[in-house]
């Protein structure tokens, strides 16, 4: 081979090297293929799908404690005059009391479910808002869940912790046989009423 044709050869390797090297379409492209397996497919505007990992637990402790006490004394000398009949007395009276109390209460929610984006703020963050519902053996278990997310939040697998959902209300309820027996009965409603 002669050096002029290595010479043109080497030329056309290495403007074909800066020209892949400077496109960034080129570069770009794996990642915006909204096809490609290995591209992010994160909720990002109205209608796309978000999963959502509850994991919520609260505990709330309440104590008081009361302690009163009162104390009193009369007292009167012996009358003169026409109250010379007026002994001398004396009247004390001594009142105390004391109470103590608590409180506590605690629940935990762990669950995954997919919601869906209802509206795309101005501010670039996402309405969403979903419900899942199971039922099993006449027994429901309803869990709704609906908030506002940042997209910085939402995972690279387009997962969000229920932690991070502002004005988050996550509502979960169950209804049949188990949830009947756990709701007050007519009589014990009437009750609480009174006392």
């Amino acid at each position: 081979m002669k050096h002029s044709t290595m010479k043109f050869f080497l030329i056309v390797g290495l403007i074909a090297i800066l020209f892949l090297a400077t496109n960034p379409l080129l570069a770009a492209s794996l990642y915006e293929d909204n096809n490609s397996p290995y591209g992010e497919h994160k909720a990002k505007e109205t209608g796309d799908l978000l999963t959502v990992i509850i994991s919520e637990s609260s505990t709330a402790n309440q104590q008081a404690s009361t302690e009163t006490e009162q104390s009193n004394e009369v007292n009167v000398g012996p009358g003169a005059g026409e109250l010379d009949f007026v002994k001398l007395f004396q009247l004390s009276q001594d009142d105390s009391s004391s109470a103590d109390g608590s409180t506590s209460q605690s629940g935990s929610l762990t669950a995954q479910m997919t919601v869906q984006v209802t509206e795309t703020l101005s501010n670039g963050n996402l309405k969403i808002e979903g419900t899942k519902e199971i039922t099993i053996n006449a027994e429901t278990q309803k869990i709704k869940v609906s908030g506002i997310v940042r997209p910085e939040d939402i995972t690279i697998s387009n997962t969000i912790n229920s932690t991070k959902i502002a004005n988050s209300k996550i509502k979960y309820v169950g209804e049949g046989a188990i949830g009947d027996r756990q709701r007050p009965g007519i009589l014990t409603k009437i009750l609480n009423i009174f006392f």
